[in-house]
């Protein structure tokens, strides 16, 4: 199940409050400027997929997106026994930030996407479906978990990576599944 847990950001042990239905989700990031919906998606697809297979099964759905302002993405796609694992989950631990718009839309599995935003943490416990769209500039870090089971995409308006802020917040706050 989705849920978002809003965090003062100096209190990262107690959350001010704990969401697990979409329309309140959705209200809650729309208020600080990020958008959120759960999609309807058109297949379903376990993490670990052959690449082929994915392509053939969202294809289509990249593409629209590409069109609609994100041309450039990175996929996701590990199970617990993938040899990068510990490494693919170290280059986004820490806060970040991505000079453009990008979005993040979850194909299986579950991750945790944390954002940074006006002296509030919101840590969204992500699932299959949803999708988040996030300005420029929005600070953020993401936890594939240290058993990862995720098949997702960040995709983005350019192709510069996210660059680390320096702050380190994001070892404040738990990580998945602690």
């Amino acid at each position: 199940m989705t849920s978002l847990s809003v965090h003062l950001h100096s209190s990262p042990n107690l959350p001010n409050k704990v969401l697990t239905h979409a329309e309140d989700i959705a209200s809650t990031l729309a208020a600080v400027g990020i958008a959120y919906r759960q999609l309807e998606l058109p297949a379903a697809l376990r993490p670990g997929c052959e690449q082929a297979e994915f392509e053939a099964a969202y294809g289509l759905w990249l593409q629209r997106l590409m069109e609609e302002g994100y041309p450039h993405h990175e996929l996701f796609n590990l199970q617990r026994n993938h040899p990068q694992k510990l490494e693919m989950r170290a280059r986004h631990l820490d806060e970040q930030m991505q000079p453009t718009a990008s979005a993040w839309l979850f194909l299986g599995g579950f991750a945790q996407l944390s954002l940074h935003l006006d002296g509030y943490v919101y840590v969204l416990q992500g699932e299959r479906g949803d999708l988040l769209e996030l300005p420029a500039g929005t600070r953020h870090w993401f936890d594939l978990g240290e058993e990862p089971h995720l098949l997702a995409l960040r995709l983005s308006a350019s192709d510069e990576a996210p660059q680390p802020t320096g702050d380190d917040i994001a070892s404040r706050f738990a990580r998945l599944g602690e």
